[in-house]
């Protein structure tokens, strides 16, 4: 027999496939694992327990689907928005914001729970817009802190046309003129629909002498007028000049046809020609996918979202609408803006611009295919330099990335060595929460999660798998005073009735023994000594683990909404427990007289680094894990303190095929496992 020594310095490879198990040769093998529940990779290299998540408090509904999405107006006012069947809610610093008489601040919407999950939202400042196929758009508005409404997106300019123009004329009446004017922005320079026109007979040559005068009415005392002037059997109108006041007087002048009035039009006003999708791209809003034009994009004139008018002839300003032309009609799916417009529809995905670093304009505009993958309704991350995407299923996902070589974009596939956690098991709601690890968070359809820590430019793709007593439902990510936030919709059975909670992960890293939180749907207390503890009525009935000034207490069950401690304290953590554990890849042995493969193996010893840790267990095959000791013992009056080091367990395991090695955390204590090694026995074959 020989003995041999096995070590894996990181874990970075996170949770790969079974169909990886004898893929000694992948780059990944070597720092991947069999399995990663409730447990994180870093991108340093370490696994670590992930934190328990904060009950905020309850959703409205607790029996119909709620998703949340984020709203970020700057970087210290970050909102969560909770919207369920026919109602939306507004979260803040970890509570609902409420107004002056303490009540909720809610408005009624008119999406139902089941295609919440289907709208398409996007932001500017303080205004969200939202599209759904099933109603017209519309734009939730915050005007303060607790104050926000709903409205619908009225199209056309929001400068109003002048009204009550009237004309005055010198000279023989012998030729019909007609006339409109406009009312202009000063600053922006936006145009409203023309006036209602205005048609006279006047003299045959306008000069001085024979002049006509327009006069007319306006709501907007700041505003510049244009006026138009049709002299012609053809009913065309050409700009003849502009005013500051309220009266233009012509002398005579002609009419420039290469200059028309904006020309309204009428869109999203009925079933089937509302828009599913929505974006902004180059300062213009851009709606997208009706029923009837499911590969038609809409887009407002520039920096006038709402103005969907054109002008005949066409301005370079002017709102412009493109139709994709491929050989299938696929729906547009999402879209995303960057140096082009990325848009993903069911079969393809292409990029929208205006052609050789121009911008896009009614004349201008290019749509080229990037690739022929295929997109999931669920809307893409953007995540640095490059778009993530599911594929059309919702069980692969893609890293939709530039590439210099193509001059184009590429799909890469990120969950191929991962790919049993979707299998199945599509994603329906996922966020990146970018602060401080870089993790994208997947809801899948079973209620589990899947993330995976995604650092491109150190090639770090590794994915783990979470679950909690409850089905996951809705994600988002804002940003907190301690990085980004993760929030989250679980439903848990409490007391045999399923109740909709709205969660938030715990912060990562904190210090000290007594503030560690590894519990799930827990509340904390910070305050004087005590014994009893109520404000759990949202886990009656449920089993749960305390964690008091670092101590842990015994499992107890809520009752009546609270539960009583066998000794004071004064920062308690209380929630659901759950397990976390970690599975590395069985390591192949290269010996001398060729690889280990087939002979059976014994663990004698194991060595653990480990940072900040706390209760952890460890095992060997079908031996069950047994504590390790992280500490030598500090008295029964000293909650056990944080270990960062290397500690050795001897195991003394049996010979088996396979001896992995099991890492296990159940108790509400961290753990972060930067290395292990374990001395191997080779038996014979």
């Amino acid at each position: 027999m020989s003995a041999v020594t096995v070590i894996q310095n990181n874990f970075n490879g996170g949770e790969l496939s079974p169909l990886m198990g004898a893929r000694t040769d992948q780059v990944r093998y070597g720092n991947g694992c069999k399995k990663l529940h409730n447990m994180m990779v870093l991108p340093h290299g370490p696994a670590s327990r992930r934190p328990g998540f904060q009950f905020l408090g309850k959703c409205r509904d607790g029996g119909t689907r709620v998703r949340l999405v984020p709203f970020t107006f700057n970087a210290d006012q970050a909102y969560v928005l909770e919207f369920g069947n026919k109602y939306m809610r507004v979260w803040k610093d970890g509570g609902l914001v409420t107004n002056l008489t303490g009540r909720p601040i809610e408005i009624g919407t008119p999406w139902t729970s089941d295609i919440v999950d289907s709208l398409s939202v996007c932001q500017s400042a303080d205004v969200l817009f939202v599209a759904s196929a099933s109603c017209p758009p519309y734009k939730v508005c915050r005007t303060g802190h607790a104050l926000w409404h709903l409205e619908r997106v009225v199209l056309g300019s929001r400068m109003k046309p002048p009204t009550d123009l009237e004309v005055t004329k010198k000279g023989t009446a012998s030729r019909e003129y007609s006339y409109v004017v406009t009312a202009i922005d000063p600053f922006t320079r936006e145009e409203s629909e023309p006036s209602v026109a205005i048609t006279l007979q006047g003299p045959e040559t306008i000069s001085v002498e024979s002049s006509i005068t327009l006069t007319w009415e306006s709501e907007h005392n700041d505003a510049i007028y244009a006026v138009y002037k049709c002299w012609n059997e053809s009913g065309k109108f050409g700009f003849v000049g502009q005013a500051k006041s309220r009266k233009w007087v012509d002398r005579g002048a002609s009419p420039d046809f290469s200059e028309g009035f904006p020309i309204y039009r009428t869109m999203f006003q009925r079933a089937d020609e509302y828009p599913s999708s929505v974006q902004f791209y180059q300062q213009r809003l851009c709606f997208a996918a009706t029923n009837n034009q499911p590969q038609t994009i809409w887009m407002s004139q520039s920096g006038s979202y709402n103005n969907f008018n054109i002008s005949d002839p066409l301005r370079d300003d002017d709102s412009v609408a493109a139709t994709i032309a491929a050989e299938r009609v696929n729906k547009i799916e999402w879209m995303v803006p960057g140096r082009q417009l990325i848009v993903g529809t069911a079969g393809s995905e292409w990029s929208l611009s205006g052609g050789e670093n121009k911008a896009v304009t009614p004349s201008s505009i290019k749509f080229e295919r990037q690739s022929v993958i295929g997109a999931a309704p669920l809307a893409p991350l953007v995540v640095g330099e490059n778009i993530l995407f599911l594929q059309q299923g919702g069980k692969v996902i893609r890293e939709l990335q530039y590439s210099l070589q193509k001059d184009g974009y590429m799909g890469t596939e990120l969950s191929i060595l991962s790919e049993h956690l979707l299998k199945d098991n599509p994603v329906v709601s996922w966020a990146y929460q970018q602060e401080p690890y870089s993790v994208v968070w997947c809801v899948l359809s079973d209620g589990s999660l899947a993330a995976f820590t995604y650092e491109r430019e150190h090639d770090v793709i590794g994915w783990h798998k979470h679950s909690s007593e409850g089905h996951f439902e809705s994600v988002c990510c804002i940003h907190g005073d301690r990085g980004d936030e993760l929030w989250c919709v679980v439903t848990r059975v409490v007391n045999g009735k399923n109740c909709r909670y709205v969660e938030r992960l715990a912060p990562y890293g904190v210090n000290g023994i007594e503030e560690q939180f590894f519990v799930d749907s827990g509340v904390s207390y910070h305050g004087e000594k005590a014994e009893t503890f109520s404000g759990l009525e949202h886990l009656e009935g449920e089993s749960i683990q305390a964690l008091a000034d670092g101590f842990v207490i015994p499992p107890q069950v809520v009752s009546e909404g609270s539960i009583t401690l066998s000794h004071a304290a004064s920062v308690v953590h209380i929630g659901l427990p759950y397990t976390s554990e970690l599975i590395p890849m069985e390591q192949e042995v290269i010996l001398q007289s060729g690889s280990s493969r087939g002979r059976t193996r014994r663990v004698s010893r194991v060595s653990l680094h480990v940072h900040e840790t706390a209760g952890l267990q460890v095992g060997v095959g079908s031996t069950a894990p047994q504590p390790v000791a992280l500490r030598e013992d500090a008295g029964l009056d000293l909650a056990p303190a944080l270990f960062s080091g290397e500690t050795v367990v001897e195991v003394n395991g049996g010979y088996e095929i396979q001896s992995n090695v099991v890492f296990r955390q159940s108790e509400p204590l961290p753990a972060t496992l930067l290395s292990y090694s374990m001395q191997v026995e080779m038996g014979e074959r």
